[in-house]
């Protein structure tokens, strides 16, 4: 899956800067006009979703900056089309790697700190 945006690192960058929750910048966006809430820009900053021209205009107000300083900085010196594709590629995050390792696990084996599981206890108990 490939991000939607490429302003929400830029948006959670600077609301850090500013020591604002999610919650308060919606609560900022809301008083410009805006009907955002904290799980819409949480999903805005973690890129799952688009975000239309209007909406850059609202950041760009509250944190009371430029247009340009919501998108990143790009080396004129590549093509662009490697640029936008290298920052809207989605990277496998190292928890997500653990995660499906975890998937993966066999089952009936023996659990962190040496403890059997219940399916393995089962089988030993049935061969007794």
């Amino acid at each position: 899956m490939k991000y939607l945006n490429m302003v929400g690192p830029q948006i959670r960058k600077m609301r850090y800067v500013r020591h604002w929750s999610q919650s308060t910048l919606a609560a900022k966006l809301q008083l410009l006009g805006w009907d955002i809430d904290r799980v819409s820009l949480a999903k805005i900053e973690s890129r799952p979703v688009h975000v239309d021209d209007y909406e850059l205009l609202y950041f760009a107000k509250v944190f009371n900056i430029n247009l340009a300083d919501l998108f990143p900085n790009v080396d004129a010196q590549r093509r662009i089309h490697e640029v936008l594709t290298e920052l809207m590629q989605r990277r496998p995050s190292a928890s997500a790697s653990s995660k499906k390792l975890a998937v993966l696990a066999p089952m009936g084996r023996r659990q962190p700190g040496g403890q059997s599981d219940d399916l393995d206890r089962g089988r030993r108990a049935s061969q007794s």
